[in-house]
């Protein structure tokens, strides 16, 4: 396996680090990630594994190395976790590279919550629970959600953390002994999980529910964006109201009545985005999310400047 990432992460260590030290498997583990030799790396090592986030999955599509499955015939899976990875980018990878991906998803306080597998995935979706979670999505009084109904992720049992470490050394309890995971999530009639967004970047606009990642996965679909992320902003008349910030690809033309059309065309209109916002890149911390808060400042700064 080819593992990039730094060992502070939870996802690193459950992952990587301790499976490989317990089977007594091969790791090989690089500084950082590198764009221009990472199939160099794989083809000198023989990997067959490597871990992935949707930044560096962005970076190989965005510019593509001309090398694929045929060139480094070892590698036969990589991993996404850390944030949402579109069905759009998730289907344009694996056409581009033919290399099979799964999407995972997990927390630092429970470690691995669900995973799609080399033999059972389905696109769009974080795959099914771990046979070891007691992984629960709930409504807002606690109770389990019926297949295809959102609600949040919680996750169980005596693997799971006991509580946060506070400044002063002492330890906040979790209460109830479950961990409220803040995603929120729904489950279809086969199982597959699909993660919605998180509670806090949800958009209420009107009285109507909005995931951002909704938008998202709409925007990516546009030749001429290479990233996008949706948050609402305030408005007096509906609450919030949607606006996005779109990185274009090169020499695309890319400009705000392209965007805002294009998203007319699959979108409601209470979740097409009013305002657009061309921007060079998205604010990002080291896993590969997309900062939204930060977004929502820079939005509220710049409607201060124009006041």
């Amino acid at each position: 396996m080819l593992e990039y990432r730094s060992f502070g992460w939870n996802s690193a260590q459950v992952l990587s680090l301790m499976p490989f030290l317990q089977k007594g498997l091969t790791l090989h583990v690089a500084r950082r990630f590198s764009h221009s030799r990472f199939f160099e790396w794989i083809a000198r090592y023989g990997v067959t594994f490597s871990a992935g986030v949707p930044t560096v999955i962005n970076m190989l599509l965005a510019k593509p190395l001309g090398h694929g499955a045929r060139d480094v015939p070892t590698l036969r899976l990589m991993s996404c976790s850390s944030a949402p990875l579109s069905a759009e980018q998730w289907q344009r990878f694996e056409e581009m590279y033919g290399i099979k991906l799964l999407q995972m998803y997990g927390m630092s306080e429970a470690g691995w919550l669900c995973a799609n597998r080399h033999d059972k995935s389905k696109i769009g979706t974080v795959g099914l629970a771990a046979l070891h979670q007691e992984l629960e999505i709930v409504d807002a009084q606690g109770r389990p959600c019926p297949p295809d109904v959102e609600g949040e992720v919680t996750a169980g049992g005596p693997h799971v953390a006991i509580g946060y470490l506070r400044a002063d050394g002492t330890i906040e309890p979790i209460r109830g002994k479950r961990i409220k995971s803040g995603d929120l999530a729904c489950r279809d009639a086969e199982g597959f999980i699909r993660v919605i967004g998180r509670s806090k970047d949800l958009i209420i606009r009107g009285g109507i529910n909005i995931s951002p990642i909704e938008i998202d996965e709409i925007l990516l679909k546009h030749a001429g964006i290479l990233d996008a992320s949706a948050v609402g902003v305030p408005d007096r008349i509906y609450g919030e109201e949607v606006v996005c910030y779109v990185v274009p690809r090169p020499d695309s033309g890319l400009n705000s009545a392209g965007v805002i059309a294009h998203c007319q065309a699959s979108l409601p209109m209470a979740k097409v985005p009013k305002q657009v916002v061309i921007v060079a890149d998205l604010p990002k911390n080291d896993r590969g999310k997309v900062l939204r808060d930060k977004l929502r400042h820079d939005w509220n700064e710049r409607t201060k400047l124009s006041a």
